[in-house]
């Protein structure tokens, strides 16, 4: 059980800890101040409490709500984008002689040698296959919803935020960052301006810049694989498309000894995984998904047991039963604090708010 007393822990299924305002502080490295997020005395207490829950999830001192051993792809047939071939892979520079100066950088066989040495050393990392399976989460959106608005809504709620606030974000901090942004949009509110308006505990060092992203897929309604490949390919793996794959920061700096690729050569670097993923007799996601782990040595852990975390985490602080948690987030509430108001009331206008939402903006 939390160690936050009632009033505060009822008052954080429904809202996120109170914002100060920020204070002043002094960047020795660039010899100037800034302004930077103070956490007042409720967040505080909920830091504390969602700590000592975080160590219980760490040490296993619990029962996750999802069995990881039984994780399962989504199917991307149920997907109209996803279901379709690869689009990325198109994403090349105009001029043919461009496309094959970047084919040849991307294609030097010292970074096809590291790519494929951390495959090799990710396949003796236990858990590190299978990280994109989503299927049981999914179930959930269509066992709330329906199946065919179901899916829309896992991919609404789910896929698409955690591709625009994956930037720079480890799975937790992604998480944190998607599920409230669904809760803000229930709530009709708009993204804060500055880093230190964003509630506790959201955070990261690119906050902002996700942010910014976030804005440009709700103003487009989806994610354009032209202009944002890996942002794109992140949503439809999660999706159950296979034959792409995310080339991320840790892929680019252990292949490439860059953060990201040249713009507009996506699709060239995304051909080495390709051909790498054949030689290996995988997909291009299972390459990917393998390789991250072998190149920054990360335990294996498939997102699904981040979302066992996230629910245990809410459960802790909020008091709240595991189920209630999970039925508040497909009902567009944070996975952290909780759902709405106590009440089936307050849960079922959760679930009309977030419908009239999608709905408002084509997703129905």
């Amino acid at each position: 059980m939390s160690i936050l007393d009632d009033i505060i822990r009822a008052a954080m299924r429904g809202r996120y800890p109170e914002v100060m305002p920020p204070v002043l502080k002094f960047d020795k490295k660039k010899g100037k101040e800034y302004l930077a997020k103070e956490l007042g005395p409720e967040a505080k207490q909920v830091k504390k409490a969602r700590d000592a829950a975080v160590k219980r999830v760490n040490a296993g001192d619990y029962d996750p709500y999802f069995d990881v051993s039984e994780r399962f792809p989504v199917n991307r047939q149920n997907y109209p984008i996803a279901s379709q071939p690869n689009q990325t892979l198109q994403v090349l520079p105009a001029k043919q002689e461009t496309i094959e100066k970047y084919r040849e950088i991307y294609n030097n066989p010292e970074s096809k040698k590291r790519l494929q040495e951390a495959y090799l050393k990710g396949l003796d990392i236990p858990e590190t296959q299978g990280w994109y399976f989503m299927g049981q989460l999914e179930k959930e959106f269509i066992d709330e919803y329906g199946p065919e608005q179901g899916r829309k809504m896992f991919t609404a709620m789910f896929a698409d935020p955690m591709a625009a606030w994956t930037g720079g974000a480890d799975p937790t901090a992604n998480l944190l960052m998607a599920t409230y942004d669904n809760f803000r949009k229930v709530q009709g509110a708009n993204l804060p301006e500055k880093a230190f308006d964003f509630p506790y505990p959201i955070g990261g060092r690119f906050l902002g810049t996700n942010a910014a992203q976030a804005k440009k897929v709700e103003a487009a309604g989806e994610i354009n694989p032209r202009t944002n490949p890996k942002r794109f390919n992140f949503s439809t793996n999660f999706q159950g498309a296979a034959d792409r794959a995310t080339m991320d920061e840790q892929m680019m700096t252990m292949g490439y000894g860059m953060n990201v690729p040249t713009p507009n050569t996506y699709g060239a670097v995304e051909e080495v995984a390709v051909e790498l993923a054949d030689k290996n007799r995988t997909t291009p996601m299972g390459f990917q998904e393998v390789a991250w782990h072998g190149g920054s040595g990360k335990i294996g852990k498939p997102m699904i047991q981040f979302v066992n975390e996230a629910i245990e985490r809410t459960s802790s602080v909020t008091g709240m039963k595991p189920q209630d948690v999970v039925k508040g987030m497909v009902r567009g509430t944070i996975p952290i604090f909780g759902l709405g108001a106590a009440g089936m009331v307050q849960q079922n206008q959760n679930q009309s708010d977030i419908l009239n939402y999608f709905q408002d903006r084509g997703i129905q």
